[in-house]
């Protein structure tokens, strides 16, 4: 169980034992009373409803046991449930680039075939044009990670979002799961992108950083502005602002907690214009390395 939930699981057996306690000093005060001795109540009888009220409270504590349990495997289900989602979603961005690939050598091939040489070469050059815009995406050391965010600027050309990416990391080196960074980095950028979808200025900055002895991931998209009484709530499981599962950010901070990592907010309003203001929103990782 994380941290949060530990505690909540410790301050219910701290209640229930309180409980056992009442109930036991309650029971003897019963049992002893002028009241139930004028009744005649056998004691025997009286002995019995002092452990049963106790045994009570003892199956209690195991049933909040159980049940903490059963909600920490709950969580767990959904997050595999949204990485199974994350992975077939990467899957198919390989398909769309395998198929892509494969027309432009047959287009080669057939340019080579007919003798077109020239048109092949100008072709070749098109491509490696396209690469060289697209080549950032591709020196982080982790294929996957650089699909998704391959992938990711695409969707943002279609929204129309300014996005900018930077990097300076090479994680070829570093012992992090592509998994872990998918959850990290998707599920913040997809958030980043909801906002600023709709925002004045639709922009999306997205950068991951070496500083030497940890990693910094930070986005920070426009159309957003999270008060500070909310800046925890956010990542709570299943709190959502916009209709959702409310998996997205709650499955980041389990996997930065997964490192022992931090994650931070930030936000601010910022002139758009002469007349109009907008919010701004700054989700800072911070990752220590794996290596």
């Amino acid at each position: 169980m994380k941290k949060n939930e530990q505690t909540k699981f410790w301050l219910a057996v701290l209640f229930l034992l309180l409980l056992i306690i009442f109930l036991l000093i309650y029971s003897i005060y019963f049992i002893n009373t002028e009241l139930i001795k004028h009744i005649k109540i056998p004691l025997w009888q009286r002995i019995l409803v002092v452990y049963s009220f106790t045994l009570l409270a003892i199956l209690n504590l195991f049933t909040v046991k159980i049940l903490f349990s059963a909600i920490s495997i709950l969580k767990a289900t959904l997050i595999y449930k949204d990485n199974i989602k994350s992975l077939d979603n990467f899957i198919n961005i390989l398909r769309a680039q395998r198929h892509e690939f494969n027309n432009h050598l047959q287009i080669i091939w057939g340019l080579i075939c007919v003798g077109k040489y020239d048109d092949a070469a100008h072709y070749i050059e098109q491509i490696s044009e396209n690469l060289k815009s697209t080549s950032k995406f591709y020196g982080l050391g982790c294929a996957e990670l650089s699909a998704l965010i391959f992938a990711k600027s695409s969707l943002a050309q279609k929204y129309d979002i300014n996005f900018e990416f930077h990097s300076s990391v090479d994680f070829s080196n570093l012992r992090f799961d592509s998994m872990d960074l998918i959850n990290i980095c998707g599920n913040l950028i997809d958030n980043a992108f909801y906002y600023a979808a709709c925002s004045l200025s639709k922009y999306v900055l997205f950068e991951i950083n070496d500083t030497g002895s940890q990693i910094e991931i930070v986005i920070t998209n426009s159309g957003s502005y999270i008060e500070d009484c909310k800046k925890e709530k956010i990542f709570e499981f299943g709190y959502s602002t916009k209709n959702s599962t409310g998996l997205g950010l709650f499955i980041v901070k389990s996997t930065v907690e997964k490192y022992s990592g931090q994650i931070e907010v930030f936000s601010e309003y910022k002139n758009y214009d002469k007349h109009e203001k907008e919010g701004y929103t700054t989700f800072r990782v911070i990752l220590p390395k794996k290596i």
